[in-house]
């Protein structure tokens, strides 16, 4: 599975566009509809998933870091 251009990031209508300490970041609108598993986790609150300009996945959920991993995503 190939990493999403910069394109497709800017297109989805899934993502939010961020700035991050001056990294431009793509922003999983609704986690919990698009992970179940994030909704089920005990600290489900704050939990976040983006990826970066360059097309790199990165998240804050160990399950959605595992996911990526094995492309899922």
């Amino acid at each position: 599975m190939e990493d999403p251009t910069q394109e497709q990031l800017e297109n989805s209508e899934h993502l939010e566009k961020r700035t991050i300490g001056g990294e431009l970041r793509y922003y999983v609108k609704n986690i919990k509809a698009h992970w179940p598993v994030v909704e089920d986790a005990p600290n489900a609150e704050g939990q976040e998933a983006w990826w970066t300009a360059d097309g790199k996945f990165h998240a804050t959920h160990a399950q959605l870091r595992r996911d990526s991993f094995i492309g899922v995503v």
